[in-house]
């Protein structure tokens, strides 16, 4: 007995002893590229774009040096999905988990490849993920992967893609001249960041793709003629496998699904991804919402006709079942109420998911979190700017999401998948429990429809800083996010010296306060009097000592300039 126990506890050491470090070096800067035909300037990582995809095993340490070359714009990037489970530092979001990274300085992000599945990267600075800093990562699981029996792995990366770039369309969305308030709409689809792709069919093979949503803005339909998907992933979540012929995947959404080469094929077959036109205010006549794709059974064969329809019907993720079968969690230890909803003041729109719209603090709200001792978990240390709500470790979390505006919206939890409990189209939940499932879907980003409601369970087992946001990047601008500061005295003993050294270091160089309030104040630090609390009337994203008044082209020249 004591031999198999002995053997027990050294194969819990096995993945670690195999596991490996994936390295990358990462030099961020302009370069000019024409993905529907329109040159721009579009952020690239060493000089490529589209940039790279990030790839690891389950358990592999990841590290990325990321030095900003931008020379206009600060950066941060956010590795959508992965838990950061004792790597917070690693997040991303700036004002967040780190300080923002200038033009000129590097910064590391060093954490453990978990969960394994889906995801992407994508910079969180403010609204510069648009201009094209975002790729695919790909965490495998070698054992789950072999057990679904596919052939090939592909991928499918869905965006829209704007013209003009991102600051300015940014000042121009949260000003006045935006009179009515809608998003910018973007200027085409792409498939893998083209207009078209193609990929190679065999008979009888299965392959195993992986869509990916990198929208700004727009949810993408995606549909296969002739062939059936098996969905056998969300957000990295595998599913109880469900056939469909349809698919919509929103703003920060994945879905792994599988099809089947046809035996005896005597055509090609189009595939189609199309934008969900709810997602905009207006469609305007000149705006195709296709992007398209080939499947190639033969190259001699004839070109297929475009994949279109009117509407698309598909599949309700609501009814997927995880794999892993896990039941509803108990009765909530605490039950937050949030509400979507837009407000119109003197210098233009924002939006607030608690109780105002989402203000950056003068202090990183993980630096507060780490050196406030037990006032960590009094919420008025961070400052009402942030939307700050503590979770004690261990407790059941209730999410109730009100939706009052007339627009869906993808919301998204950093560090943790949470379930689904219920979801209504057109009025808020009416507290009524009985119809949630014993077996929830889990996801990280889920999707509220316009004038409905969301709820959504999670247990607080991960300290660290959270933001819980829409991941419509007009709507994170607008200020839609609220902050989870979850086990804080936990966090406290994950990181006893303060964290990273060279994360702090990148602070004390900007002049930024890492200790204290959200205001940099040691002694009364409930006193958030200083604090961040006035909204920012003249945004320009991430751009550093932006125009007080130029036109949008204007600074798209200025920006064109600073390529590399």
């Amino acid at each position: 007995m004591r031999r198999l126990l002995t053997f027990i506890a050294l194969s819990a050491f096995v993945p670690s002893c195999i596991s490996k470090t994936v390295t990358y070096n990462w030099d961020v800067g302009w370069i000019i590229a024409a993905p529907d035909g329109f040159s721009r300037p579009v952020i690239a990582i060493n000089g490529q774009w589209p940039p790279p995809k990030v790839e690891a095993d389950l358990g592999d340490t990841i590290s990325v040096t990321v030095t900003n070359s931008l020379g206009n714009e600060t950066t941060g990037i956010h590795w959508h999905g992965q838990f950061q489970e004792h790597s917070n530092f690693m997040d991303g979001p700036p004002g967040v988990t780190q300080c923002p990274i200038q033009p000129g300085s590097s910064y590391t992000y060093t954490f453990t490849a978990n969960p394994a599945g889906t995801y992407w990267y994508h910079s969180h600075a403010p609204g510069q993920y648009g201009d094209g800093l975002r790729g695919p990562l790909v965490i495998h699981d070698r054992r789950a992967e072999k057990e679904l029996g596919f052939d090939q792995e592909l991928t499918l990366v869905l965006s829209d893609w704007y013209h003009d770039q991102m600051p300015g369309l940014l000042h121009y969305y949260l000003g006045t001249k935006n009179t009515d308030g809608a998003e910018p709409i973007p200027m085409s689809s792409l498939i893998n960041d083209k207009l078209t792709e193609t990929f190679d069919i065999l008979p009888g093979k299965k392959y195993m793709i992986r869509v990916i949503s990198t929208s700004a803005l727009a949810a993408h339909f995606v549909k296969f003629d002739g062939h059936n998907m098996s969905v056998v992933a969300v957000d990295g979540v595998q599913v109880v496998p469900v056939v469909t012929d349809t698919i919509e995947v929103s703003a920060g959404q994945r879905m792994d699904v599988i099809i089947t080469g046809l035996m005896n094929a005597t055509k090609n077959y189009a595939f189609v991804a199309s934008m969900d036109p709810d997602m905009f205010d207006s469609v305007p006549d000149t705006l195709n919402l296709n992007s398209d794709g080939v499947l190639v059974y033969n190259p001699k064969f004839a070109a297929p006709a475009p994949l279109r329809q009117e509407d698309y019907t598909a599949l309700d993720d609501i009814g997927l079942i995880p794999l892993d079968g896990q039941p509803i969690l108990g009765a909530p230890d605490q039950t937050i109420t949030l509400a979507i909803d837009f407000e119109s003041y003197s210098f233009g729109q924002r939006a607030s998911l608690g109780s105002e719209p989402y203000i950056s603090p003068k202090v990183p709200t993980i630096y507060t979190a780490l050196t406030t001792g037990q006032n960590a978990l009094n919420p008025a240390v961070y400052g009402p700017g942030v939307n700050p709500f503590v979770l004690r470790y261990g407790q059941v979390i209730e999410l109730v999401i009100n939706n009052l505006d007339t627009g869906g919206h993808p919301m998204h939890l950093h560090g943790h998948v949470f379930q689904v409990l219920t979801r209504t189209s057109t009025q808020p939940w009416d507290g009524n429990t009985s119809g949630f499932p014993k077996i929830p879907m889990k996801r990280d980003t889920v999707k509220v429809a316009a004038g409905g409601a969301i709820v959504l369970r999670f247990k607080a087992e991960n300290p660290g800083v959270w933001l819980f946001h829409c991941h419509i990047d007009w709507h994170v601008e607008a200020g839609l996010s609220v902050t989870f500061i979850e086990a804080p005295i936990h966090l406290q003993e994950q990181f006893q010296h303060g964290g990273p050294i060279y994360a702090a270091n990148n602070c004390k160089k900007q002049g930024i306060p890492i200790s204290g309030n959200c205001a940099g104040q040691t002694r009364n630090v409930t006193d958030n009097s200083k604090c961040n609390n006035v909204i920012d009337p003249n945004p320009w994203g991430s751009l550093i000592n932006p125009p007080s008044s130029r036109k949008v082209r204007g600074l798209m020249r200025d920006i064109a300039a600073l390529r590399v």
